[in-house]
């Protein structure tokens, strides 16, 4: 089994049908900004101190290239990320890093008394590997469609349901999502329109302005941070 594939499984379990006694709900990348407490680029560093239920890594946190920040959402007077956790059962959805390290990694989870948690359930999956409308999307844009909902079209073969004016149906061909593919998760996010509908619409990264507000400030931790 060659690096590549261990490198791209973290997607491969977000996407996943029923593992196990894991299972994960078929999400869409806007879906996943929405519905998580913190999002944030970090590398992970190796293995903190785990307890009998979790297992930690220690991570710093990146930043992509001047001016994009790497924390890309965040509640106020949350205490600086120096560590992530994660369940240390398989069968709770833990996650387990398949390399010493993974650097680039797009990590959308939830807080629990200050610390940022995630399981193969949330998002995991290297920042590279998205497309341009999928980082503009988490950085700036999915945001603004949060007050929306993506529901999959599980019956393809059948007429997918009518959506009601907060809801987006997302098609994927063949019906497979396990993988992203096709313009609506590539490229486009669900959002609202002026007559109060929310639609799909294409990301449209050529004539986008930047928002010119400041970027959260950063976290001033050292390069290498120990779990206390």
């Amino acid at each position: 089994m060659g690096p590549a594939f261990l490198l791209a499984f973290p997607l491969l379990l977000a996407l996943s049908t029923p593992c196990d006694a894991c299972e994960c709900k078929i999400q869409h990348p806007q879906t996943f900004y929405c519905m998580s407490d913190i999002v944030i680029i970090g590398n992970i560093l190796e293995h903190g101190k785990d307890t009998a239920l979790k297992r930690s890594y220690r991570i710093n946190i990146t930043q992509v290239r001047p001016n994009i920040t790497q924390i890309l959402k965040i509640p106020k007077k949350t205490p600086p990320i120096t560590s992530v956790y994660t369940p240390k059962d398989w069968g709770s959805c833990g996650y387990e890093v398949r390399t010493s390290q993974q650097s680039q990694l797009l990590i959308a989870g939830y807080l629990r008394k200050g610390a940022l948690y995630f399981t193969r359930c949330h998002m995991v999956y290297f920042w590279y590997r998205l497309t341009d409308e999928q980082r503009l999307g988490f950085q700036e844009l999915y945001k603004n469609g949060c007050k929306c909902q993506i529901q999959p079209c599980l019956l393809c073969w059948r007429h997918c349901p009518q959506p009601d004016r907060r809801e987006c149906v997302w098609r994927q061909k063949d019906c497979n999502y396990r993988i992203w593919n096709g313009d609506q998760s590539l490229y486009s996010m669900c959002a609202p329109r002026p007559d109060g509908h929310c639609g799909w619409t294409r990301i449209d990264i050529l004539n986008y302005h930047r928002e010119t507000t400041p970027p959260p400030p950063r976290q001033t931790t050292p390069e290498m941070l120990y779990i206390m």
